[in-house]
Formats: structure tokens, sequence, C-alpha cells
């Protein structure tokens, strides 16, 4: 290859582009590319060709396009690819060399881009899904590529598809075509269109649905299950649903008196029961499938059904009676029912209600006529009834008549007293009322005597004693005003003739407590409080004395003022008490009392015996005068002054005030003044307490305002003496100051305050505080420089800035801005001129200071300093290497950035990075035999300088060749993770030093080979690693050196990795800590890796050592080298703990260890289980917890034991030991149980030791009576009911309105808080249906509900007609279809309906077909079998006496049009028969389509079809000799007309009469 120089001659010498190439044609084309070749141009310029590059463009493009560069060959050729099928595209090719490029060759034909060998393609986007409906048509289309055109068929459901009636299939110019006309059910499926050709086949799946009406329904229609009120039907699905989904069926009857079918139901399923049919009445029944798309034809039965039963039912049985009874039994006899001509009585329903319950319960089913009920939800003291109901195979009889009442109840028991209900303790107040009540059990009833603590008894007196027996086995005591000498044991009685019990109430009356004993005694008189002390009472009222209240009066005055109270734990043990009075006034005089208090109230008061004076026993002194400032600097002032004549001062109080500044507010505060006369905040070192810190960051842009303190204390003397020196003053605050003298009468007056002085330095040296500027910064070009400075000095110092040693004076760049303590520099806009050292001056008379700082302004650096020189040049790569720029722009250099380019190119992209102070940079990734040129670009922080460019170009070649293969590797040394290998040099280096080694490795029987390794020197050896314990190995290697890599050695003999030399390492397998449940079974290994293997394996759980025995559940398995195994059978709580695996050889032991928990049932709780606080809906229970939790968490299940039910149920779960049971039924007995229990299981329970009873004090009241609606609109009802007959023994206070619609829940709709017995129900829903039932609520609860209200309507009591048109759409149906509209109809009272076809009525067409069904909100019309004399406008018409309202509605009906018109006329001309005929004058609703011609001739004798046209005429061709006839039928969308036949045609005849005439 020439040196650059050269070709820069040859370029001076007159060289030039290439001619154009020539001859240039298409050698070959595929779908996407074209083969060019051509002829190298007749002159090239005097340079070689280096490239040709080839052109195109499609006809519609102006520009040309490039294709890639081709290189220059003998017989020159190139492909272009990326071309679009199916466009044209011309071609032209321009030779290039070192000089440029030439003129283009002759441009190409167009050429059209296609594949000449292109397999089918069918074309996806139309072969989507079809849906469609019946009797439309399906016209698909389908593209199909391919060359040569593919051969196409289609499939339908896998079976060959060819035309028939209503399928047409075809194949023509690359299209394949499916036609149903009309599209029918039979042909829904999966099509298929397979496209092949010699190149390939394609396929593609299409699913067609067709959708219509489905068939009916699969017969016979089964009656079944007849009675005289009802009876069942039973059918088969249709054998076609019609594609879609039957969404229901609808069922009709017709009464064979009334001839009219009627709507019967609408099931979803195959089987309906008929309900509401009239005994004796003759029936006959439809049914018919209906889908989204129309109803199917209707399914009868073929024979009337009478309703009627087969057999009769029995007649009522007699009254029950109820023979014998006790407290949860009843013995219940009757008349058995009589047998008149039917079937036997098979058995007898018992019922029982509670007489308080509206609910009739069934407790037996049975044949005999006498029953014992037991077991069956009797509970003692209820009142029941009972009646009957007789079976036989006809039905059920009436039932029976109610029996008497019974009450469950023991006959004969011993009185009984409910002693918790009593209490044990009662505590009260003096004035209150006592009251107890008594309840016993007993039979027959007891009678109660109540006794005072003293013994005397209690007897009734209708004043303060009231005692109420009026109910069984209760007695109420009332005994008003209590005193507290009544406290004691009251004591009930209550005997029958069965025996007694009585019952002891211990009572606490509580009252005030007596006056403190007297007198108090007044001590330590000053002018503002004193000292009280008195004895306290000698009654404390039974409660324990909270604490004493201290009242004063001025004797001048005529009411008590409180002074305070004295409360705690020592005042209810003191016996003398004391009490300091701080809020006197002086000189006046003053009478004090004392009221002891407990929780009761408060006593009566003790007085002191004679009034007390507020005084001193001494004056205050007089105010001091002549305050003098003797010194002061910036932390302390020294004060003296004058002391005034009369009473002597023990001390003086100096005050000052202090002024400073503040930040100001954006709005100044206003002075706080508080609500109610509050004080102003208080201060802290003269700030308020109240006051915010300022944002740090506005500070600079900050307000300030003076602020000045009120006067406060700066210090106290220590004796009389006339001077002080005051300490911890603020640098710079404003103070004045004020003396008071003291002595034991208290503060004189103020003096007059000092003149105000400022607290400073007076002489001061100049300091600089230069936080704000730092000994050095760097500024990037363009930005502005702020420095700042604080001074201090006395007197207020010179300031002076410079620059270097010149000073800077304010001007366009340069803002300098000083005050008395700060001074500021700003230069605007630096350059790199800027850069030096800034410095500031500050001078006074005590002396001077300065301070500097280094500044540097940063730019991008200038460009490397050259030449760059190239060295080193290889085939990938070389080495440059360049000069530092000889100023970095005052910051340093962060890398260089290496570019390249090929030849004369422009286009440089980086190919190297060379971090500073490096020069220098290995170049790699270069082009073999190319031609190349660098540059070098120096970047600092402000970015990049100019590039250097290198001044000689090169071209990239080796001056070596790759070493030799090194000797077959041998192994040297090794261990667990690695192998030493080692090997003798290439006897080549191959020209170029041995630069180092690649190392593979391959296991011994796998054939493909890993990086192991790599040396990074010229060393013959290295390690082999990324190896496994226990694998053979072989081992190869090879040299690298500037030129790349040589071949590989030879293999190594198979090395095999392991340990040279291990301790024992013990690694116990699974997680770190194992749970284990009692009883389980657990096996643990280890791993011990050693050389040599380790001998001695043991396990231990917390420091005792396992011992191998089977028997004991202990299995320790050694056997295999470098493993053990541990198994533990049925593990016990006492093996829990740390498990250790310890393992040992010759170099040493290890071992490991891992936690092992077994968790188990904990134990039973504790103790008792112990229940109270019973009442009717609760009670409390109380356990101990137990010992052994099983290691879990624990909670408690608590179960109850229903006694009446025998069963145990849940009743909750917790995790403390006691809990509030809340859901018990009043009356029954209940016991307790609790189970503690954690994740593994339950422990055994601890149990109530005896049943108890749920019972409260009083019940629930009876139900109301049955709610009226007496007036009623359609948004609001007003009920109207009576309270309950029993209110359970306390007051209704409550009721509670409930309401429902049909057929929904009940909800709360109302509730009452008075016992009213009327309510209006608001926000009714009009038009819906509601009913009403009352609550009553007293002090037990909610009773049951009433009975319902009527249902009740909400609606207006006069509305006016209305229709809701809706469903009143004008329609469009086919022939033969079901119509039916179902309208909404509105009107109070309910309107009359009358339908209208013009101006007749329904009735009054005679049209069975038509069917017509009213309601109170819907009327309904049916057209069965519609037909073209059903076309016309309907009328609907609603009246009553509030008006009339009216809608219309029109149907379209579509038919088959009518035949064509006759005669037909026919003309022959030659062997082409004309024919002519009428156009139809009905054409059925819809228009028409065509005209479908036939033939028959007397050799097939079979009608085929000949043709189709729009008009009324057509000319058909015939063969002489035959003898035609033709017919005609017009077709429309719905279907085709009846046919127009034409006479017998002879086609010969009509031959012969041509020939004739000519």
């Amino acid at each position: 290859m020439a040196p650059r120089n050269e070709d820069m001659d040859m370029g001076e010498s007159g060289g030039s582009p290439p001619d154009a190439p020539m001859l240039l044609e298409i050698s070959d084309w595929d779908a996407t590319l074209v083969r060019l070749k051509w002829k190298a141009p007749g002159n090239d310029g005097g340079a070689p060709i280096t490239y040709y590059v080839i052109e195109f463009k499609t006809r519609a493009d102006e520009e040309w396009q490039q294709a890639p560069k081709v290189k220059a060959e003998k017989m020159p050729k190139g492909v272009v690819e990326g071309l679009t099928t199916g466009s044209k595209y011309e071609f032209r090719v321009l030779a290039e060399n070192r000089c440029g490029s030439g003129p283009a060759s002759d441009v190409t034909n167009p050429l059209l881009v296609k594949s000449q060998k292109a397999p089918p393609k069918i074309c996806r986007k139309t072969m989507v899904e079809k849906i469609l409906r019946v009797n439309q048509q399906l016209d698909l289309s389908v593209p199909v590529e391919g060359e040569p055109a593919p051969e196409c068929s289609w499939l339908l459901n896998g079976s060959e598809l060819k035309s028939s009636d209503n399928v047409k299939v075809s194949t023509a110019n690359n299209v394949a075509k499916l036609l149903l006309i009309p599209a029918r059910r039979a042909n829904v499926g999966k099509y298929t269109l397979n496209a092949k050709n010699k190149w390939g086949e394609d396929s593609v799946e299409i699913e067609v649905n067709i959708f219509g009406k489905p068939t009916i329904c699969t017969g016979p229609l089964l009656v079944s299950d007849v009675t005289k009120k009802s009876c069942s039907l039973s059918w088969k699905p249709p054998s076609d649903n019609g594609g879609k989904q039957i969404i229901q069926y609808e069922v009709e009857k017709m009464d064979e008196s009334a001839e009219t079918w009627l709507p019967a139901g609408n099931p979803k399923g195959t089987s309906w029961e008929l309900k509401n049919l009239v005994e004796g009445r003759n029936y006959k029944f439809l049914v018919r499938a209906v889908n989204d798309d129309g109803d199917s034809p209707n399914l009868e039965t073929e024979n009337f059904t009478t309703a009627k039963n087969e057999f009769d039912v029995p007649t009522q049985p007699g009254k029950p009676k109820v023979s014998n009874w006790g407290p949860d039994w009843a013995e219940v006899t009757w008349k058995a029912s009589e047998v008149d001509e039917g079937a036997e009585v098979k058995e007898y329903k018992v019922e029982m209600r509670d007489v308080d319950k509206r609910a009739w319960n069934e407790i037996a089913k049975c044949k005999e006529t006498t029953f014992t009920a037991e077991k069956c939800g009797i509970e003692l003291d209820h009142e029941y009834v009972f009646r009957v109901t007789a079976y036989n195979v006809g039905g059920e009889s009436e039932t029976s008549e109610t029996s008497s009442e019974i009450k469950a109840m023991e006959r004969f028991v011993k009185p009984r007293l409910d002693k918790d209900l009593l209490g044990k303790e009662k505590d009260m107040c003096a004035s209150q009322l006592l009251r107890f009540e008594a309840v016993a059990v007993a039979e027959p009833p007891a009678k109660f005597s109540w006794f005072l603590p003293n013994g005397e008894p209690l007897l009734h007196n209708d004043d303060r004693i009231v005692i109420d027996n009026s109910e069984k086995n209760r007695s109420i005591l009332a005994f008003k005003n209590v005193e507290r000498s009544h406290s004691g044991n009251f004591k009930c009685l209550c005997k029958n003739t069965q025996g007694e019990d009585e019952h002891e109430i211990r009572v606490t009356v509580l009252a005030p407590p007596l006056k403190p004993t007297g007198p108090i005694e007044v001590s330590k008189v000053n002018p503002t409080g004193c000292h009280l002390m008195w004895t306290k009472p000698k009654d404390d009222g039974g409660s324990t004395i909270s604490g004493y209240s201290i009242e004063k009066k001025d004797v001048e005055k005529d009411y008590w003022n409180p002074c305070g109270k004295i409360a705690g734990k020592m005042v209810t043990v003191m016996r003398e008490i004391e009490y300091d009075i701080t809020d006197l006034v002086e000189n006046f005089v003053y009478v004090f009392r004392v009221s002891a208090f407990n929780a009761i109230g408060e006593g009566e008061p003790l007085m002191t015996p004679c009034p007390t004076i507020a005084k001193h026993e001494l004056d205050p002194p007089n105010q001091p005068y002549n305050i003098n400032i003797v010194d002061f600097d910036k932390k302390w002032v020294k004060l003296d002054w004058t002391i005034a004549t009369g009473p002597k001062a023990t001390k003086y109080v100096v005050e000052k005030t202090e002024t400073f500044l503040i930040p100001k507010d954006e709005e100044e505060d206003e002075e706080f003044v508080g609500e109610d006369g509050e004080e102003a905040p208080k201060m802290i070192a003269g700030v308020p307490m109240n006051f915010t810190p300022r944002d740090p960051s506005k500070v600079l842009h900050q307000e300030y305002q003076e602020y000045s303190t009120g006067w406060m204390v700066a210090g106290t003397t220590e004796d009389d003496m006339p001077e002080i020196k005051i300490a911890d003053l603020q640098e710079g605050y404003r103070y004045q100051f004020r003396v008071k003298g003291i002595n034991r009468a208290g503060p004189s007056l103020p003096s007059e305050s000092t003149d105000e002085i400022v607290a400073k330095q007076r002489k001061q040296k100049p300091i600089i505080d230069r936080s704000g500027m730092p000994k050095e910064i760097s500024v990037a070009r363009g930005e502005d420089l702020h420095l700042k400075v604080k001074v201090q000095g006395e007197p207020i110092t010179d300031k002076a800035w410079f620059w270097g040693r010149r000073e800077i004076k304010s001007s366009g760049t340069v803002v300098i801005d000083s005050s008395d303590y700060a001074s500021k520099c700003s230069v605007l806009n630096l350059e790199r001129a800027d850069t030096g050292t800034f410095s500031f001056k500050a001078e006074n008379d005590h002396g001077s200071a300065e301070v500097s700082i280094e500044v540097n302004v940063m730019i991008p650096p200038q460009k490397p300093k050259g030449p760059m020189r190239i060295d080193s040049v290889h085939a990938e790569g070389c080495e440059a290497c360049w000069n530092q720029p000889e100023d970095d722009g005052g910051s340093p250099v962060l890398y260089y950035l290496v570019e390249k380019v090929q030849g004369i190119g422009e286009h440089w992209m980086p190919c190297g990075r060379s971090t500073a102070p490096l020069t220098e940079v290995k170049v790699g990734g270069l082009t073999q035999d190319k031609d190349y040129r660098l540059r070098v670009i120096a970047v600092n922080a402000m970015g990049a300088s100019e590039p250097l460019v290198c001044v000689d170009s090169f071209i990239t070649e080796n001056p070596f060749q790759c070493p030799g293969a090194p000797g077959r590797p041998e192994l040297k040394d090794w261990d667990s993770d690695h192998f030493d290998m080692k090997w003798t040099a290439p006897r080549n280096d191959g020209g170029s030093r041995i630069m180092g080694y690649d190392l593979e490795a391959r296991l011994a029987k796998d054939p493909v080979w890993f990086k192991a390794g790599e040396v990074k020197m010229q060393i013959e050896h290295g390690l082999v690693e990324g190896i496994e314990l226990g694998s053979g190995y072989t081992i190869r290697a090879r040299a690298k050196n500037a030129a790349g890599f040589g071949p590989w050695s030879i293999e190594s003999e198979q090395v095999v990795c392991k340990f040279k030399a291990l301790k024992p390492k013990v690694k116990i397998n699974g997680p770190k800590e194992i749970t284990l449940n009692e009883g389980e079974t657990v096996t643990i290994f280890a791993d011990v890796p050693s050389e040599p293997a380790a001998e001695d394996i043991k396990w231990f759980i917390s420091d005792t050592e396992l011992v191998d025995d089977s028997k004991n559940g202990v299995v320790i398995d050694n056997t295999k080298e470098h493993k053990s195994k541990l198994q533990l059978d049925a593990v016990t709580r006492k093996q829990g703990g740390i498990l250790t695996c310890e393992a040992s050889n010759m170099h040493g032991k290890a071992k490991m260890s891992i936690q092992l928990n077994v968790h188990g049932k904990p134990s039973a709780p504790e103790d008792r289980l112990l229940v109270s606080k019973i009442s009717s809906s609760g009670c409390k229970l109380i356990w101990t917890a137990s010992k052994n939790s099983g290691g879990l968490p624990l909670e408690y299940l608590v179960e109850k034991y229903i006694v009446a039910s025998d069963s145990w149920v849940k009743q909750a779960t917790t995790s403390n030991t006691e809990l509030l049971v809340n859901d018990l039924e009043e009356g029954k007995e209940y016991e307790f149980r609790v189970f503690a229990e954690n994740e593994i299981g339950e422990s055994e329970p601890l149990t109530t030791a005896k049943a108890i009873v749920a019972k409260n004090q009083y019940t629930v009241s009876l139900p109301s009576s049955q709610p009226d609606v007496t007036e009623w609109n359609e948004r609001c009802m007003t009920l109207r009911w009576k309270a309950p007959i029993d209110d359970g023994g306390m007051p209704v206070y409550a009721y509670t309105v409930e309401a429902r619609t049909t057929g929904g829940e009940w909800q709360i709709w109302e509730c009452l808080d008075t016992p009213v017995t009327q309510a209006t129900m608001q926000k009714l829903q009009k038009g819906q249906e509601y009913q009403f039932r009352v609550i009553a609520i007293n002090k037990a609860g909610k009773s049951e509900p009433s009975f319902p209200s009527r249902p009740k309507l909400a609606k207006e009591t006069d509305l006016v007609p209305y229709i809701d048109a809706k469903c009143l759409r004008d329609v469009i149906v086919e022939a033969k279809d079901r119509v039916k509209f179902d309208v909404p109809i509105f009107g109070e009272p309910t309107p009359e309906v009358c339908w209208m076809k013009g101006d007749e009525t329904i009735e009054e067409l005679g049209d069975k077909s038509i069917s017509i069904m009213n309601t109170e909100s819907h009327t309904k019309i049916v057209f069965n079998n519609v037909a073209r004399k059903h076309i016309g406008t309907y009328s609907l018409v609603l009246r009553n006496k509030s008006g009339e309202d009216s809608a219309k509605v029109s149907i379209t009906v579509l038919d088959r049009p009518a035949a064509p018109e006759g005669p037909m006329k026919t003309s022959i001309e030659g062997n082409e028969i004309t024919l002519l005929w009428k156009k139809v004058k009905d054409d059925g609703g819809a228009p028409i389509e065509h005209y479908q011609l036939e033939k028959i001739d007397n050799e097939k004798n079979s009608w085929g079809a000949c043709g189709h046209t729009k008009e009324n005429t057509l000319t058909i061709p015939s063969l002489p000799g035959l003898t035609y006839q033709f017919r005609v039928t017009a077709v429309n969308r719905i279907g085709d007309s009846d046919p127009l036949i034409s006479e017998n045609i002879n086609a010969s005849e009509a031959a012969d009469a041509l020939v004739r005439s000519l």
C-alpha cells in the first residue's frame, strides 16, 4: 500500500474520478431483493476503483436512495435488500476511487419486485368469526396469494364442501369465495380453506355461527300429580336451541269453557308445577321455548285434564286435652278423625305453642291418639297450648281446636329464696329509699316476713313502709327515708306447708360527717394571710373524711367566700388539721369557718369565736434615692445609692429593664391583651415565652424593631450596704436600673431609674470574622463573586478591599457595600483574567487586621500541546502520545479523549480515553489494513478543549505472529478448590514476547471445555479454579502474545479434586431451628468433610451425649464417610434444647449446634371455674392459668352446656383468665367448661361445679296488637295499634316499627322513644306493597314482633290513567311469528282497558289468534301465528273516573310475495326463447330482490334453475328438438312466491317455422 504522501502527490498530478460502469442488468429478484451485475468502467481515472455505489428508487420517488457499498471485484455484482413487495424499482451504479465518485450508469428498466417462488398465503383479515341470523346471506371472499396461483378447496367440519342448494363455492383470480344464500342452521360449523401449490400449502379456519329461533320442544308434554288445585308438567328441550341459550319456557293453560290461552308460568327448566287450578274444570296446556331471537312453535297436550283429587282428606280431629303434666313434660290425648269413603289416617301431627309467642312448633308425628311430650322445649313457668292435624294420602285435614292452657311447673316445692337477687350487702345514703325484692321458688306459694336489725318486724303502713306481696312467690319491701341508725342486718323470711327459708342482708347507711371539734385557733396573722388549726369530727358519717372546706367572711359583708380545701390521704388519719390562708386584704376584719366532707356530702361548719384583723407588726422601709452608675463594661455594671431615713431595710433588690432588637413581622403584632383580664406573656431574658424564632433563610432580608422588657430583678444585696455589681449583661443591649429596700414588713416603693447605658467594650482592636469568606474559591467564567466579612472594633474601623496590591473601588462590575460592623464586595461577570488574590483590611486607633482569599476563574482547557505521535502500530490498534495543554483553564484536566476516523472522512468516533495526568493511550478495536487518522481532546470540569489532530495517518498491520503451543500441563500442587498446574513455554513465541496463558478444563466424561484460569505474565504455571470437590478433570493451556492466542496444548492426564489436609467441618443440613410436636419422629443429617475422614462423630442435647439405642428411640448412623445421621423417635418435651454434632480427626475438631424445640399440649387450667354476676342474659367466668403451656402461646376455649338441649357449644376464645358471657337465654340452665389450647391441641377441661339458671328480675313484654293502616298515599301510611296486654313487670317506654315489601326482608323503619301507639311511616316507594309489625321495648329488652299488618300498596287514592308506552314500539315481523306487547299501566281506581284496531275493538274482530290478558298493573296482547291481515295500527285506551289515556302501535308483517301475474308470454328467435310476465302486485312487505326462473324439458323431467332477473322479462337459450315448460317465482328476503307456469313450448317447431319463413 502506498504511503500517505504518495497519495497526495498523485492527487496533485491530475488524477480524476472513474467513468460510469457499463452493461448494468438485473440478474435475479425475489419478494424483497434484487441481484444486479455490470462491467467495470473503461477508464478508472488513474486510480484503482475501491467501491461501487448502487442507487435505487421507485417510479414515484424523485430522489435516489443509496444501498450498501460493494467492494471492487473483477466481475462486479451486488444485491439490494429490504425492498417493498409489489413496487416497481429502477437501479443505477456509480464507481468510486480515491478521487471521488464518477457518473452514474444507465438506469435499468422498471422491475416489479415480487416473489417468483411463493408458497400460498391466505389473508387472515377476512377469515374472522362470522355471526348471522337464519335467512340472512353470507358472502365471504378471501384473497389467496402465491406463485403460481394456488388451488383452493373448502371443508365444513372436516368434510369437503361443494356447491349445493344454498351453498356456492368458487375460486378465481387468487380469490376463494363462499356464498350462503340464504343461511340455514344446518350450515353452522367450522369452515376450513386450504390453498396449495408446488411450493407449499396454507390453511385457515373460520367459525360460522347462524342463530335463529328454537325448534319445537321435544314431546310429549306430560301431565302428572294432578290435584284439585294443581298439577305438574314436564317436557324435553328442543332438538335445536337456535344457536343461543334458552332463556325460558312459556307455559300457558286453556280452560275448556273459556277457549282462551292464559299465561301460567315462565320456568327456566323443563318442568313446572301449575297452581290455582279450579276444581272440576278441564284444562289443556302448551309450552314453547324462548331465546333472544324469538319463540319456538307451541307443544300442546292432546287431551284435556280434569283438576280433581284422587282421595278425600280426613275430617278434623277432636280438641286435644292435657291429662297430666310437669315442669318439662305433658301428656296429650284427642279424639280420632272419622274415615268417610277415603283413605285411612296415616299419622297425626302434634304442634305446641308458648302462649306468649305466636309461632307453632311441630313436636311429634304419631299414629296413636295419645302422646307424651318430652324434651320438646317445655320450660318451667311457661304456659302452653296444643293442636293436632290428621294426614292421609289425600292430604291433610283441618287443624283441631286449640287445647286449654297449662303451665309447666312443679306441684310441691319447699321454699328456696333467690339469695343472689337479694344480695349480701347494701350501701346507701341517709334519706334514700331502701328497696328489697325477694323471689322464691315454692309450691304452694310462700308467705314473706321482713325484720329490722334490732329484730322488730316491718309492717306495711302505706306511708314510710310499703310491702307488696301481690305477685306469687314475690315480695317487695320499700323503706323510705332511712337513717344512719338503721344500719345493720335486715332479715327476710318465707314459709309454706313444705318448709321455710330465710336470708339476712347487711345494710350500711352513710351520711355527711359531724362538724369539726373546736375551737378554731388563729395564729401567724399578716396583711395577706394567717394560720388556722382545728380537730377532726367525732363521727365521720360512715364514710372516710375526704377533706375540709375553709371559708372566710368580711364582717362588713353578709356572704362567705371560699378560701380553699384540704384533701388527701393524710387528712383521713390526722387528728389536728392546719391550714394557711393567703388571700386577705390588709387591715380588713375577718371571721372563718371550717366544715368536713366525705363521699356523701358536707357536714355542719365550725366558726372562729372572734374576728381577726389582717395586718403586720412592722412597716416597710422608705424608697432609696440618688442612684449612680459607678462603672460598666460589656458584661457588668457597678451601682450605688443613698439610704432613706425611717424604717431600716435588711437588704436591697435592684431591678433592670432591657432594650434590644427583634425581627419585625410583615404586619406589626398588636400588643397582647388577654381575654377576661389575663396577664401578658411571661418573659425570659427579656424575650416573651411565646416568641417564635424566624426562618434563618430570611435573615438577610429581615427588618428589625426595638423591644423593651418590663422591670425584672437584676440582683439582691446580701446585707444593708447601698452598693452592688450586676453581672451577666448582654453585649449591645441598653439598660436602666432602680432599687427597692426590703424588711420583714415587705418591700419599699422603687427608686427613680438611672440613665440608659449600652453594654459594650470601650477599647477593642479590629477583629475580622471571615466565616463568610473561605481561603480559596474556584468560580466558573461568567458567574458573580460575592465576598462578605464581619468586623469588630471600637471605635468603628476604616475598611478597604484589594486585588493583589491594588485597592478595589466600586465601578460598573464591582459593588462594595460597607456598614459599621460588616463589608461586602461583589464582582460581576468574572473573566479568566480576574484570577488572583482578593484581600480585606480594617483599621482603627488600636490596631489593624487583614484577611485574603485566592480566587480561581475556571474555563475549558487549551488544546493539548503537539506533536501527537503514533507508535507500536499493529493489526488491531496502536499507541498514541502527546503533551499537556499549556493552560488547564483553572480546573485540572480530568481526562483526554482520543477519536479516530478512516481515510479522509470527517465522522470522528471515540476510540480511547486516558485519565490525566497520563498523556498516552493504547488504541484498540481497529480494523486490519485500514487507513486511520487520530486526534485528542483535553477535558476538565468546565468542558472540552479544541482537538489536536495528528499530522500523519497510519495503516493497521501486524509485525509479528501468534505463538506456538505450550507443553503438556502437569500437576504441581492441589487442594479442595484448585489445581496448581505447570507446563513448558512454547518453542516459537511468534516474534513477540509471551504476555500470558489461558487455562481451560473439562470433566473427564464431558467434552465441553470451560475457562478455569488465566496467567497474566510469562510464568509457566498457574491455578485452575471453578472445580468441584471429588470430580476428575483434564487441563489444557495456550499462550498469548501481542498478535493474540496460539493453539491449545495437549490435554493433561486426569487429575481429581480433593482435600490435601482438612480439619473437620460440621454442617447440619436443614434450618438452624427445628420445631416438633410431641410424639413425632425427626431425622437430622450432618455433612462432615475432613481429610482424613473423621472417625469420632458424636451427638449431644444440652451437654448430654446421645447413645445409639433403637429401643429408646435414638438411632445414630456414622457408616457413610463424611456423613452422620441422627434419628429420634417419639420425641418428648424433655428432649428440647440445643442439639450439637461434634467431629474430630488428627487435624483438630469442630462442632455445630441448632435449636431443637418440642411442643406439646398444655395442662388443664388450675383451681376452680367460678361463675358470678348472673343475669337473664349473661354471667362472668373466672379461672386460674395453666401451669404448663406446652412451649407455645396459650389461649383458653370456653364452652357452655345447655341443659335443655343436652349439648356443648363453643362460647368464646380468650387469652385472659376471665370472660364475660352475654348471650344466655333467660330461664335456661347452663354449665361451663374451659380448655387450655395451643397450636398442638387442647388440655383436659375445667368444669363448673353445678349448673346455673339465667334469669332476671323482670321479662320482656308480650307483643302489641296487630297494627292497622288507617290512612295512606303514595309516600306515607299511618299506623295504629294497642299496647301489650302484659308489660313483663316493667313499663313499655318505646316501640320499634319494622316494615317489609312483598317478598323482602324485615327492616327497621321507625324508632319511637315514647309509648304512643300511633305512627306515620314516611319515605315509602310508590308502587311497593308494604307490611308493618311493632316491637315493644321495656327495660328487659325487645318483645316478640306483633302479627304483621295486612299488605297495603303505596299508591295515590286518585290517579289519572297513564300508559308506560316504552314497550309500545312499532314492529316489523315475519309471517307466522308470535308478537306480544306487555304494557305497564297505572291509575286509581284501576282503569278499564280497551284494545282497538281502527274503530273496532279486538273482541269485535272475532280473531281467535289474538288474546288479551289484563291485571291491575299490566295489559298484555298476544298475536299467535301473525299474518298479513294483522297489518295496521292498534290503539290502547285506559279510562277511570279521573280521566283517560291512550297510545298507539303499528305492526308490519313481512311475507312471501304474491305469485307473478299471468299469462306468461313467450317468443322464439333462433335458439333463444324470450319470456315475459307481469310484475307482482303484492311484494309481501319486502322489496322484490329478483325473479327466479326454472325450466323442465321432455328429457330430464325435473325442474332446474335457468336464470334470474330483476326485470319481468328474460331471454334463455334452448336446444332444438326439445319441448320446454317454464315457471317463474318472485323472491324477497322472506322467501319465494308461488310459481307462474307457462304452457309447453317446442323449440323444433319454432325453428322449422323460421326456416319456412326464410
